[in-house]
């Protein structure tokens, strides 16, 4: 989010370009050659891995993330270069590379989106530009999903303990990415109303001592300051091993 706010508000470059990689014809070697890698066994390895990279689970995507580095070195050195040629901001995720330019430019494979003329999802948000400034909120899939896990909780036959911890984590799980959004705050006040009805009709009548443990979407902080360096596991030397055994923390 600080990537699109600084490079739309600050640099005037409303023109999104993706490029989204295919993880079902993935392969290790392209990658490897141009990362100069020509360790078999490592290769080999990572080859193997390729298998799990898809599908929207923990593997899939904890898969996509450490080997997305390698897979697509070549795609994203190519599309830097690009970036650097017709100067524009570079991004790129596990599973799409992003391009912000002014005006769209020449490049296979890149579908180009004017942010001015609507809004699109991207990530779990949904972006577009208003007035030279960028305006995001929580995209329509993703409220909706957080609905569904809370009628499925609700409706299910678990201990209202339970009931209430699944709540909670589908408000938490959402709030993960609100918070970074400006335009999710008035989305949050409105789910927390319907969200807090129905909890209130399963849960709240009957067991009201559990709700000091409720997780409220209007009462929690938000972080809309611009953060910039995410810190990669597995590529930065000052990531210490103490950081690297958290991540498979059983309790993480």
């Amino acid at each position: 989010m600080s990537w699109l706010r600084v490079e739309i508000n600050r640099c005037a470059r409303p023109c999104l370009g993706r490029f989204s990689f295919d993880w079902a014809t993935a392969q290790v070697a392209p990658g490897a050659v141009a990362a100069k890698i020509t360790d078999d066994a490592f290769l080999t390895h990572a080859e193997a891995l390729l298998g799990h990279a898809l599908g929207d689970t923990l593997r899939g995507n904890f898969t996509r993330y450490v080997l997305g580095g390698l897979v697509w070195r070549a795609a994203a050195e190519q599309a830097l270069a690009l970036a650097r040629e017709h100067q524009a901001a570079f991004m790129w995720h596990e599973d799409e590379l992003w391009l912000l330019a002014r005006r769209p430019f020449s490049a296979d494979g890149v579908a180009w989106v004017d942010l001015r003329g609507g809004a699109v999802d991207i990530l779990q948000w949904s972006v577009r530009v208003a007035e030279g400034k960028l305006q995001a909120r929580m995209s329509e899939p993703t409220v909706q999903r957080l609905k569904e896990s809370v009628r499925g909780a609700l409706a299910s036959d678990a201990s209202p303990e339970h009931k209430l911890r699944q709540t909670n984590a589908a408000s938490r799980s959402w709030h993960h990415w609100a918070r970074y959004a400006f335009g999710a705050k008035q989305q949050a006040v409105e789910l927390e109303a319907w969200i807090w009805r129905r909890v209130s009709r399963h849960i709240a009548q009957n067991s009201p001592k559990l709700l000091a443990a409720y997780f409220n979407l209007r009462t929690t902080t938000w972080d809309t300051q611009l953060h910039f360096g995410r810190s990669s596991y597995l590529l930065d030397r000052a990531v210490t091993d103490e950081n690297w055994l958290k991540i498979w923390s059983p309790r993480r």
